[in-house]
């Protein structure tokens, strides 16, 4: 193969690994929230009444789906991992135009957040095997638009399903599990034949040959990503994190009509500002990180998060400057959440670990999240319903303060240090 031909085929697909990968991780959104986008309107399964229950339930599967698509990722083909998860989704989501009873939709509820779980450790270990070390930190700031905005993208259209009146008017809220789990099904099937699992499967040699070692053992790798002190800092800091990400995501709609009395539906456009400029601040974080500090990690993410506590602070007195106050604070807010998200949760994790348990690494420190995650409704539901919604902000305040005290202490500590490990098994 002549270098020319060899360069432009590397190209090819390193652009389809990140372009088809960001594609379907966005697409697992068309799926994510169905039951809860059709909470209000007329007609709608009744399972979703109980929000705190359901978000609860979802988020535990979510962590179980994490832990068998980590390991699968690293020991199989990460492709055909992020393949199985959006068709099983996607799956569940149409099955429940046929499913009236509330124990069958909990049920498909909790098969769908099992299936949610292995998008991103799989696709994390993909773009980490199409992508030089130090490619990636770039490469993954961009890529996560794909649970920002395209998070954003994918839940408007969702809703849109819902309630346009363009086509199949009579349907109502059933067109919510019609179309966006059959849009999901072409996206997998667009991702499985356009990417492949790595460089050798079409005659390429790997992005980093020196990288390329025999594959752990499932406990084997597991033990290496758990007794990384980088990985179980980042992790300890997620749960706090992402905790206060999905509160937010799923509460400020509530909290601005509650505080402020706007319109829901101007609420729910107001609170989507913090999800769309989240990319903003991953490329913001990326850079800063190369540019003052090194390419360390650790010190951009607690001055992130400093910043994060301090926005919840003087989110109270914002607020009352009226509506543009609490819309910039709120994109603010946005942009240093999936900032921190971003640079730690998928650069950071990557660096810390060697390439074959990358998936593990991430699953392992997004199943910490995704704990935070679980209990963030109960923590909200209990916090507004003892000291009311006006003090919501003091809640995000201790967790982002809890976040940035767990990540301080390592301000000169570079996550690329890799530590000793035990050697790869075949």
């Amino acid at each position: 193969m002549s270098a020319p031909t060899g360069q432009a085929s590397y190209t090819r697909w390193r652009s389809a690994a990140f372009t088809s990968s960001w594609l379907l991780y966005a697409g697992y959104y068309l799926c994510r929230e169905n039951l809860r986008s059709v909470r209000t309107l007329p007609g709608s399964p009744q399972a979703q009444n109980d929000l705190t229950g359901l978000l609860f339930n979802f988020s535990l599967a979510y962590v179980i789906g994490h832990v068998v698509s980590g390991s699968l990722s690293d020991l199989r083909s990460a492709r055909k991992v992020a393949l199985v998860g959006g068709l099983i989704s996607a799956a569940c989501t149409a099955s429940m135009l046929w499913t009236h009873s509330t124990p069958a939709l909990l049920a498909l509820d909790l098969l769908n957040g099992f299936a949610q779980g292995f998008g991103f450790p799989a696709l994390a270990r993909m773009l980490a095997v199409w992508f030089r070390q130090q490619e990636r930190p770039g490469v993954l700031a961009w890529w996560s638009a794909s649970y920002s905005v395209g998070g954003v993208l994918a839940g408007s259209l969702t809703l849109w399903f819902a309630t346009t009146q363009l086509f199949m008017p009579s349907w109502g809220w059933k067109r919510c599990f019609l179309f966006p789990p059959l849009l999901l099904i072409l996206i997998s099937i667009w991702f499985y034949v356009t990417t492949r699992d790595e460089p050798e499967d079409v005659g390429l040699t790997p992005v980093e040959p020196g990288d390329r070692k025999p594959r752990r053992s499932l406990w084997s790798g597991w033990w290496t990503v758990l007794s990384n002190s980088h990985i179980r800092t980042i992790a300890a800091m997620y749960f706090f994190l992402k905790m206060t990400r999905y509160a937010l995501l799923f509460w400020l709609p509530l909290y601005l009509v509650q505080t402020t009395q706007l319109a829901p539906s101007r609420a729910s456009s107001t609170a989507a500002l913090f999800e769309f400029f989240g990319f903003v601040g991953a490329v913001f974080a990326v850079r800063a990180s190369a540019r003052w500090f090194q390419s360390r990690r650790y010190p951009v993410a607690a001055i992130l998060l400093f910043g994060l506590g301090f926005l919840a602070l003087i989110q109270p007195i914002v607020s009352t400057f009226g509506w543009w106050a609490s819309a910039v604070s709120i994109a603010a807010m946005g942009l240093l959440v999936y900032a921190v998200d971003a640079l730690m949760v998928s650069v950071a994790v990557l660096e810390s670990v060697p390439l074959d348990c990358s998936a593990r690494a991430i699953a392992a420190v997004n199943g910490a999240g995704s704990v935070g995650q679980m209990l963030s409704p109960l923590l909200v539901t209990w916090f507004a319903l003892h000291y009311g919604w006006d003090n919501l902000f003091n809640l995000f305040l201790m967790t982002s303060l809890a976040a940035a005290a767990i990540v301080a202490p390592r301000w000169n500590d570079d996550s690329r240090d890799l530590p000793a490990s035990a050697p790869a098994e075949a």
